[in-house]
């Protein structure tokens, strides 16, 4: 049976896999018709794969975004009669992010389709990507670090090192980190990371972070501004923590993202109440001296990681 349903939120890796099955199966002279079911029925998908090609022997046919709102109890019945008998002169294809199968209809006709498992692993995605190339073994982890919640990024950012390298075929980890994208809420993941540095009392390793911050080319005093609400946050996540509160609705309530909010609370063992208060007012007194011209912005930072106690 040549019925097959993907799952995955990578259009790259989709599209790869559909041409993968196109040549395994042998359909590579096949005329081709893609449906995006948010817009067109499945019953004209089907209608399609139950007609007769004429002007290729066999054909394909892509069904994308299927999803719960698009299998009603009709087209539901209209797939599974045709997947029943299907056409053997047709592959089809069903592309999908995410279906909910509790409903026993909906189960039924899905494992009437040959589900396609498409590998997710970052680091081999990476490799696969720069199969041939000398990598410095630090930039397949830069790139796992940066984009393994954005499979799409990940590629397309591991497409362009190969790109920019392909003479060489050659990588270091600082030119990969010079020419990288670095992602949005990596300067979130750094803040708390130079949090915790802060409450170990380790210098070194905060100045690092603190220096890693400088390379978004974020002025010092929005830094300053991004450290200081990163303790605001740490203190009420201590106190709603303290109610058993969970972390979902704590985000709720702190209207952040629970990402944010699942980090933070990875730093709530390091400080007590007491000590993020003393940090704050501390914070306070640098922002009032800043906006009095005593200190210079350039410095407030360095001034704060090295009179660490």
């Amino acid at each position: 049976m040549n019925s097959y349903l993907i799952k995955s939120n990578a259009i790259s890796l989709i599209d790869k896999k559909i041409d993968e099955l196109i040549k395994e199966l042998g359909f590579n002279d096949a005329s081709i018709t893609t449906y995006d079911l948010e817009e067109d029925s499945i019953t004209s998908l089907i209608e399609d794969a139950d007609t007769i090609s004429f002007l290729t022997p066999s054909k394909v046919i892509i069904g994308k975004n299927l999803s719960n709102n698009n299998l009603d109890d009709k087209n539901i019945k209209t797939l599974s009669k045709y997947l029943d008998n299907p056409n053997s002169d047709v592959l089809l294809i069903f592309v999908t992010t995410n279906i909910d199968t509790r409903k026993k209809s909906i189960k039924e006709v899905i494992n009437k389709l040959s589900l396609v498992n498409i590998s997710t692993d970052t680091k081999s995605i990476v490799k696969d990507i720069l199969k041939g190339y000398d990598v410095e073994y630090r930039v397949i982890n830069l790139l796992d670090e940066y984009y393994k919640d954005d499979l799409e990024r990940l590629i397309s950012e591991t497409k362009k090192l190969a790109l920019a390298f392909i003479n060489t075929k050659k990588i270091t980890y600082k030119e990969a980190f010079d020419l990288l994208v670095k992602p949005l809420n990596k300067q979130d993941t750094l803040a708390f990371d130079l949090v915790r540095e802060i409450a170990l009392k380790d210098k070194k390793k905060a100045l690092n972070i603190y220096n890693e911050l400088l390379s978004y080319n974020i002025e010092s005093y929005a830094l300053f501004g991004l450290l200081e609400s990163q303790y605001r946050l740490l203190y009420q996540v201590k106190v709603l923590n303290k109610r058993n509160i969970s972390y979902n609705d704590m985000a709720s309530i702190l209207e952040v993202h629970p990402f944010r909010v699942k980090k933070t609370l990875e730093l709530v063992r390091y400080y007590t109440l007491k000590e993020i208060r003393k940090l704050l007012k501390n914070l306070a007194d640098i922002d009032y001296k800043i906006k009095s011209g005593i200190y210079e912005n350039n410095i407030i930072i360095d001034l704060l990681i090295l009179n660490i106690k």
